[in-house]
C-alpha cells in the first residue's frame, strides 16, 4: 500500500494542517493527536471519526 493523506480543511474546518503516512491508522492516530493541539477537541466523536476516516486519500 502507498503513502495516504489528509487535509484538515476537507472536514470543512478553516485550517491548512495536512499530511502525508504510510498507513490509515497512523493517519488517524496523528489527527486525534492535532484535534486536541490545535482545536482543543478531547476526543473525536464518532461522526467526526467517521468523516476522517472517508477524508484520507490516496497520497
Amino acid at each position: 500500500m502507498g503513502e495516504v493523506a489528509f487535509e484538515c480543511r476537507s472536514l470543512g474546518l478553516p485550517c491548512e494542517w495536512a499530511l502525508r503516512a504510510g498507513s490509515r491508522a497512523e493517519i488517524v492516530e496523528r489527527v486525534r493527536e492535532h484535534a486536541l493541539c490545535a482545536h482543543k477537541m478531547s476526543e473525536l466523536a464518532p461522526d467526526v471519526l467517521e468523516r476522517v476516516e472517508s477524508a484520507i486519500h490516496a497520497a
